[in-house]
């Protein structure tokens, strides 16, 4: 069983300094960007999706807990969008070492039944095309293509 508690200012700085990196080096792997402009790109969408900080109005930035041990297993960011009753779900990290133990798939219905409760009709996400784990897990979870980007480097 796992839970959901809201990251505080270190947490968020913290979260910070490993998503705008790591994001730039996903981008960098999928995209034909250098590592600087990967960077560059990551830095300015992350922290204009966060203009306000931990305050920014419709972002959700948690901690995912196992209940029993009160562990922090990992770490979930999704978006509500009033206008069309939707949700966006922008990342889950599960840390390395609980990894396989079923962590994602239960952050993901958690967050579904959640969000189910509240009147959002529907979820979506995007998965580099290099993620084959995340893909496999949206996958059996019941997620299904929309669209699909392709490129060939010249």
């Amino acid at each position: 069983m796992i839970k959901f508690s809201k990251l505080d200012e270190v947490e968020f700085k913290r979260y910070m300094d490993f998503m705008i990196p790591d994001h730039a080096d996903e981008i960098t792997r999928n995209f034909n960007l250098t590592k600087e402009q990967a960077l560059e790109e990551s830095e300015m969408m992350i922290t204009d999706m966060f203009k306000d900080g931990l305050a920014t109005e419709g972002q959700y930035l948690y901690n995912v807990v196992e209940a029993y041990s009160n562990e922090k297993v990992g770490v979930l960011w999704y978006s509500i969008i009033p206008e069309i009753n939707s949700a966006y779900l922008y990342h889950i990290l599960i840390d390395e070492q609980h990894r396989g133990k079923g962590f994602g798939t239960k952050t993901i219905e958690k967050l579904q039944s959640q969000l189910r409760e509240c009147g959002v009709k529907s979820i979506g996400l995007s998965v580099f095309g290099k993620n084959d784990g995340a893909y496999r897990l949206y996958k059996k979870l019941g997620y299904s293509n929309t669209r699909i980007s392709m490129e060939k480097v010249l």
